[in-house]
C-alpha cells in the first residue's frame, strides 16, 4: 500500500508535465501566445518562400525550419538528458524580442518582426531550460536565421557588387576565348546584343542557397566543426565563380548561336545546369579535404542516458509557475497592445503623378516609358520618368524621376541611384552633398553625383521626401519611415531625381544652376503630389 502510494504521485506527475519539466497547459498556453503573435507574420514569410508572389531570393527558406527541426529530432535523447537549469537572464530576452516586434509592427519593418521571434524562442528556452540547453540547441536556432529574407536595404548594398564581380568576370572569360565585349558597369555588350546583368543575374540567389546547402551538407556528412566552417565559407567564391560561368555561357549563346537564347527556357535550364555543377564542386572540396587530412576513427560513443523527470519540488514549482506569468503577462501584453492598433494602415489621397504638369515655366516634359521588367524590380509604387526641354534655352534636357510608394509595410522599398546608376554603367567621379533652396528661402539636403560613361558626363541630383521631409540618406529615411509608421501609422514615401547631360567644361555647381531652373519652379509642386 505504501509503496503505491509512494508511486502515484510519480506517474501523475509524469503525465502532467512535459518531457523538459514544464507542465504540458503551460506549454500549450505559450504557445498559444506565440501563434497570437506571429500568425500573420508567419503567414507573410511562408507566401514569400512559396506563394504566388514569392521573393526568388529566399526560395530555399521552407527548408530551413524542416531542417532545424530535423536536427532537434535526432538530437531528441541528448536534449531530454540535460537536466532543466532555468536562468531569469531569459527574461530580459523575452521582454527585447517583444520590444522589437511592437518596433517592427508598428514601424513597418518586417525584418525585425521576424527576426524578433528567434530572440523570443531564445529567451524561452534560457528561462525555462536555462543555459546548457540553449547551447545544446544553439546550432537548429542560428540556423534558422536562414529562413528570414534580408531587407532590401542591405541586399541592395550586396547584389550590386555581385553584379559588377560576375560581370568583370564573365567580360574577362569572354575576352580569352576572343570574342569581342565591352563592359559598362554591369552591361555586357557584345556584337550581336547586350547582355543587362540584372539583379537575377547578380548570383546571390545562387549564393543564399549554396550556404544554406553547404550548412545542411556539412551537418549531414562532416563531424569536424572546421571542416563545416570551410565548406560553409567555401560557398561564397563557388557560387560567384558558377554565376560568372553561368553569364559566360550565355554570352557564348548569344555570339555564337541565337541571341534569343539568352532568355527563356535556355537561360533558365543554364541557371539549373551551373547550379548543378556548383553542388558537384562542394563535394568535390569536401572529398579533396578528406583526402588530405583524414577524419580520424572514433570509437563509438557510449549509449546516452536519458534522465528521468524529476519531481519538482514546493519551491522550484513555485520559481517555474513564476517565470510562466511573468513571461505569459509580458507576451499577452504585448499582444493586447498590438491588436488595439488599427490593423489598416493610414493612406494619405495624392494625385497621380502622371497629372505633375508636363508645361512648366516655359519648359515642356515628354513621359518615357519603364518597360515592364524594370516595374517589376521596383516594386508596387508608382512612377513618373520624364524629360523636359525648354526651346528658349539653349541647353541640354533635364529628365526627372520621381517614384512614389503609397505603403512600404509589404517590405517594398524605394531603390536608390546610388546602386541603380553604376549598374547601368554610370561611373561616379564625384559626390557630394549639396542645399537645394527653396523660393521660400529655406533650404533641404540632397545627393549631387557627377556620373560619366565613355565620355559622357551627367549631373544627378537625388533625395527622398515624405510627409513634408526632406532627407538625402537612405538611412535616415529609413529610420523616419519607422518613426512615422509609429507616430502617424503612414509608411508612404518618395524618391525625386534629377539628371543632365553636363556641357562640355561645365562644372557642377554651373550644371546645378542651370537644373535649378527648371528644380525652382518644381520643387513647390511636390507637395501636391507627395503628401506631407
Amino acid at each position: 500500500m505504501s509503496d503505491s502510494a509512494e508511486v502515484a504521485p510519480l506517474l501523475a506527475t509524469r503525465e502532467d508535465r512535459s518531457w523538459f519539466g514544464m507542465p504540458r497547459w503551460q506549454v500549450a498556453a505559450l504557445l498559444s501566445l506565440i501563434v497570437w503573435l506571429y500568425a500573420s507574420i508567419l503567414v507573410h514569410l511562408v507566401l514569400q518562400w512559396v506563394g504566388p508572389s514569392r521573393d526568388p531570393n529566399f526560395e530555399h527558406g521552407i527548408f530551413v525550419p524542416l531542417f532545424a527541426f530535423f536536427v532537434l529530432w535526432q538530437d531528441r535523447k541528448r536534449l531530454q538528458s540535460i537536466a532543466p537549469a532555468p536562468s531569469w537572464a531569459g527574461l530580459p530576452l523575452v521582454v527585447f524580442a517583444l520590444l522589437m516586434l511592437a518596433l517592427g509592427v508598428l514601424g513597418a519593418e518586417l525584418f525585425f518582426s521576424r527576426v524578433s521571434l528567434l530572440i523570443l524562442l531564445a529567451g524561452l528556452v534560457i528561462l525555462f531550460l536555462g543555459w546548457v540547453f540553449f547551447r545544446a540547441v544553439l546550432f537548429p536556432w542560428a540556423f534558422l536565421i536562414l529562413m528570414i529574407p534580408i531587407p532590401s536595404l542591405i541586399i541592395s548594398q550586396i547584389t550590386f557588387p555581385l553584379q559588377l564581380l560576375a560581370s568583370r568576370l564573365a567580360t574577362n572569360l569572354l575576352e580569352l576565348v576572343g570574342v569581342p565585349v565591352l563592359r559598362q558597369g554591369n552591361l555586357i555588350v557584345l556584337a550581336a546584343m547586350p547582355l543587362d546583368v540584372v539583379e537575377a543575374c547578380s548570383g546571390i540567389r545562387s549564393l543564399l542557397t549554396l550556404i544554406t546547402l553547404s550548412i545542411i551538407y556539412g551537418y549531414l556528412m562532416e563531424t569536424r566543426i572546421w571542416v563545416r566552417v570551410v565548406l560553409a565559407f567555401s560557398a561564397i567564391p563557388i557560387a560567384v565563380a558558377a554565376n560568372s560561368f553561368r553569364i559566360f555561357g550565355t554570352g557564348m549563346l548569344v555570339q555564337y548561336w541565337d541571341p534569343d537564347k539568352a532568355e527563356g527556357f535556355f537561360h533558365t535550364f543554364e541557371g539549373w545546369l551551373i547550379f548543378v555543377a556548383a553542388l558537384v564542386m562542394l563535394f568535390a572540396l569536401h572529398r579533396l579535404i578528406c583526402l588530405i587530412w583524414k577524419p580520424r576513427s572514433t570509437a563509438a560513443a557510449p549509449a546516452t542516458h536519458v534522465q528521468q523527470p524529476v519531481r519538482a519540488t514546493g519551491t522550484n514549482a513555485r520559481a517555474g509557475s513564476l517565470r510562466f506569468v511573468m513571461a505569459a503577462a509580458v507576451m499577452l501584453v504585448t499582444a493586447a497592445g498590438l491588436q488595439a492598433r488599427p490593423r489598416d494602415e493610414f493612406v494619405p489621397a495624392y494625385l497621380p503623378l502622371s497629372s505633375l504638369p508636363s508645361q512648366i515655366d516655359g519648359w515642356t516634359g515628354t513621359d518615357e516609358t519603364i518597360d515592364q521588367p524594370t516595374l517589376d524590380v521596383l516594386g508596387p509604387g508608382e512612377f513618373l520618368l520624364r524629360d523636359y526641354e525648354n526651346q528658349s534655352l539653349p541647353q541640354p534636357f533635364i529628365n526627372l524621376y520621381v517614384a512614389y510608394f503609397p505603403s512600404q509595410r509589404s517590405g517594398d522599398t524605394i531603390h536608390s541611384p546610388n546602386h541603380c546608376l553604376p549598374g547601368a554603367g554610370w561611373i561616379p567621379i564625384s559626390r557630394t552633398l549639396v542645399e537645394i533652396a527653396r523660393p521660400d528661402g529655406s533650404s533641404f539636403p540632397a545627393n549631387r553625383y557627377v556620373i560619366v560613361k565613355a565620355d559622357e558626363r551627367q549631373l544627378v541630383l537625388y533625395w527622398f521626401q515624405a510627409h513634408g521631409r526632406e532627407v538625402a540618406s537612405e538611412y535616415w529615411a529609413k529610420y523616419y519611415l519607422i518613426a512615422d509608421s509609429i507616430k502617424m501609422n503612414r509608411s508612404d514615401g518618395a524618391l525625386v531625381r534629377l539628371m543632365t547631360p553636363m556641357l562640355k567644361g561645365e562644372s557642377a555647381d554651373a550644371a546645378q544652376a542651370r537644373m535649378m531652373k527648371l528644380g525652382t519652379h518644381f520643387v513647390p509642386l511636390l507637395d501636391t503630389y507627395i503628401p506631407r
